[in-house]
């Protein structure tokens, strides 16, 4: 589980009663006009056009908060990803297209599903001088097996029976069970290299404004001062000439107050920005200071959704869960809440995770759209269920958020016409972070809200997370054993078809059983301001260096 897109103080016109109306009584024809509407933005590039000039200076907006930390190891969300690979990058990294490309690593072989070989890349430096070698990166892959460290990405360890360099330039990692899907995830900050000697100078400083960071990436950390900005520079010594950075200084804000990010765009404040709120969209559109592109739902790699954390009382009733996911209008929810930006969700795995077997997963898709909203059906499960189904089923949703109290509420009066009984709780924003991390924040919830991603372009990957019992989103404690076999062959499968048929038969039993209960993918939103080219447009946002890329047209 990859964080969700927090904003404070997201606004938009209209009583919730009419948005909630839009959504449940929702005629045909929008859905039409939506489509028509959105074609002018919607866009299926990976990329702007390359950059090919440089430019003394741009100012690019994350999300409404900071990064919590700069150590690669300690969090793993929006600020985080954005940022930090630019900086910190890891022993692989993903280009445009979700394509896993070698990096700090120069090569991979698998001799066996119990066995990885890398080749570390010769002639790389840290900012300082220091020449990187394999003894640095096992370091640095173990720091997420230290408890002390807090590490984010320990379940991705949870498998590895060794980590060990071989000579100078070598790695070998060895597993308890076959493992395919380890390198992938290689490109996140979970493969992150950092240079031991300052990271244990630095000690609980380490990644802290006091203490920053030191790495090997094209940019290096000038000023961070936690709270409004953080400036990175060109690293002129950057090992790999190919993405020598065309911008001298990187600088990144994370503007709270509503309208302040399309406000920045228009103004020339903000040269561009990813992962826009829903109520930025509308001023954009038609912005003469540069192009909003939205993505198509094939390449979305974000779902909204609702995270089952109860142990007890309704929401422990699988039939319950299944009568509100059958309850809620997808398409009147992504128009009031989102919009119009969004495709309806009937998975946990959105398309942009079909790499491999893509007719075999949209089939399977299909077939769980199909059975998809229906409240005269969800009538019959709750029915069914008996009185449990009575019983309160506490949705947790963070505050100061206008477009998520809207989703939230939206399912709470759809649960209503049908018969349960969902009520809200309201966390303040800068808390409801502990609600992912910390039972005792959860304690009392039935559902928690998040926004997820994985940043390895594999459905595999997402279930992982969700239904192993070690997956770093399964939140309740979900055990199915058919499931768990299941995924434990995929993680083995070098033939990418018989993985997608064992992954495909885990994903009907999830969905049946519904840890998650999904309700829309997100698309790509990004803004560019005239001028700036080289610039992604997919998710591999979040695992490159993709600033290196950036520059002017």
């Amino acid at each position: 589980m990859r964080g969700i897109r927090m904003a404070s103080g997201l606004g938009r016109s209209g009583a919730i009663a009419v948005v909630v109306a839009a959504a449940v009584a929702l005629t045909s024809s929008w859905s039409a006009q939506a489509s028509s509407r959105h074609s002018s933005a919607t866009q299926s590039a990976t990329a702007t056009a390359p950059a090919k000039k440089d430019l003394k200076s741009l100012t690019w907006s994350i999300f409404p908060y900071p990064p919590s930390s700069l150590d690669p190891v300690k969090y793993d969300d929006y600020p985080e990803d954005i940022i930090i690979p630019n900086m910190c990058e890891s022993l692989a990294r993903q280009e445009p297209g979700m394509k896993t490309v070698p990096n700090l690593a120069q090569s991979w072989t698998q001799p066996n599903p119990l066995t990885l070989v890398l080749k570390i890349r010769q002639g790389v430096h840290f900012w300082d001088g220091t020449t990187m070698t394999a003894a640095d990166v096992v370091y640095s892959l173990k720091r997420n097996l230290q408890t002390s460290a807090q590490p984010a990405y320990g379940p991705f360890f949870s498998d590895l029976r060794s980590i060990t360099a071989t000579g100078r330039y070598g790695v070998t990692i060895k597993f308890k069970t076959p493992n395919v899907t380890f390198m992938p995830e290689m490109a996140t900050l979970a493969g992150a290299v950092v240079e031991p000697a300052y990271a244990q100078k630095q000690g609980s400083k380490f990644g802290t404004p006091a203490g920053g960071v030191m790495c090997t990436g094209p940019y290096e950390l000038k000023s961070w001062n936690g709270t409004s900005s953080l400036v990175m520079t060109a690293n002129p010594k950057y090992w790999d000439k190919a993405l020598a950075p065309k911008i001298k200084t990187f600088t990144f804000q994370w503007p709270t107050d509503p309208g302040q990010i399309a406000n920045g765009f228009s103004t020339g404040a903000l040269d561009g920005g990813f992962f826009l709120n829903a109520a930025d969209l509308p001023p954009l559109r038609n912005s003469s200071a540069g192009k909003l592109y939205v993505g198509p739902a094939t390449q979305s790699m974000e779902v909204m959704a609702l995270i089952d954390v109860g142990t007890k009382g309704a929401i422990a009733n699988p039939l319950v869960r299944r009568a509100l996911y059958m309850s809620i209008n997808r398409q009147g929810l992504i128009q009031a809440a989102e919009q119009g930006a969004g495709a309806p969700g009937y998975a946990d795995a959105a398309p942009g995770y079909f790499s491999y077997a893509q007719s075999a997963y949209q089939n399977a898709y299909n077939a769980l759209a199909k059975a998809g909203s229906n409240a005269a059906a969800a009538k019959k499960l709750v029915k069914q269920a008996g009185a449990v189904a009575k019983q309160p089923i506490v949705l947790a949703i963070p505050g100061s958020n206008q477009e998520v109290t809207d989703v939230g509420q939206i399912v709470q009066q759809s649960a209503a016409r049908v018969g349960l009984n969902v009520k809200l709780n309201v966390v303040p924003a800068d808390q409801y972070g502990a609600v992912f991390g910390d039972p005792k924040a959860r304690a009392g919830d039935s559902l928690i809200f998040t926004i997820n991603y994985d940043q390895d372009p594999d459905p595999l990957a997402v279930y992982n997370d969700i239904a192993l019992p070690t997956g770093i989103s399964n939140l309740s404690g979900y055990h199915n054993t058919r499931v768990i076999s299941l995924l434990n062959q995929a993680n083995g499968a070098t033939d990418l078809a018989k993985r997608a048929q064992l992954v495909i038969q885990a994903q009907k039993l999830i969905m049946q059983d519904m840890p998650w209960i999904p309700l829309d993918f997100r698309p790509n939103t990004t803004f560019v301001r005239n001028g700036v080219c080289g610039v992604p447009l997919d998710f591999s946002s979040m695992s490159s260096l993709w600033a290196a890329s950036v520059g002017g047209c």
